[in-house]
């Protein structure tokens, strides 16, 4: 079995990627008349479910303030300085997170919900947003190439070229 080299965790803004979403949808979801989704598989879009995701949001959609982002990027660098892990790469966007972390022999799926609670807070403790940060659930990469590693780095990097920053924006990113 191959060795963990790190992993790739997305996590998007709250309401903006739903179930039925066109570019398909991991989320797992119950309807009567339709049934259940297993979350592990990628499903096709399907517009009559994301309507029906539409309608049960108790909050719209979120897309986060320059004040909200840099509040995901302090809690993330929180984060990292009290971890075994490192963050090779990060990109914090008005509708999602990309973070590329080292191997760490904590379990990820605690660690990524972790970072979504810590980063939670902040933004409610150092801005005046009081809404839903986070979606349900998050995109969980594993990876055990070195190339597959460089590519990804390269392109979360480049969500920051695009945006005018620097490749590393914060001082947290090894």
């Amino acid at each position: 079995m191959p060795r963990t080299i790190g992993y790739h965790i997305v996590k998007s803004a709250h309401g903006l990627w739903l179930p039925g979403d066109t570019r398909g949808h991991w989320s797992s979801a119950w309807d009567e008349q339709i049934g259940y989704f297993d979350p592990r598989h990628l499903h096709a879009g399907d517009p009559a479910r994301e309507r029906m995701a539409k309608e049960r949001m108790k909050h719209p959609p979120t897309r986060f303030s320059p004040a909200m982002i840099e509040a995901v990027a302090s809690a993330v660098g929180e984060c990292a300085g009290s971890s075994d892990w490192q963050v090779a790469a990060a990109a914090i966007e008005s509708t999602h997170m990309h973070l590329l972390l080292t191997y760490t022999e904590r379990d990820v799926d605690g660690t990524a919900k972790w970072i979504a609670q810590v980063t939670t807070k902040s933004v409610h403790k150092t801005t005046s947003s009081s809404v839903p940060v986070w979606c349900e659930g998050k995109w969980l990469e594993f990876i055990y190439d070195q190339s597959h590693w460089e590519n990804l780095q390269r392109y979360i990097e480049r969500h920051n070229l695009r945006r005018g920053l620097p490749l590393k924006p914060w001082n947290w990113i090894s």
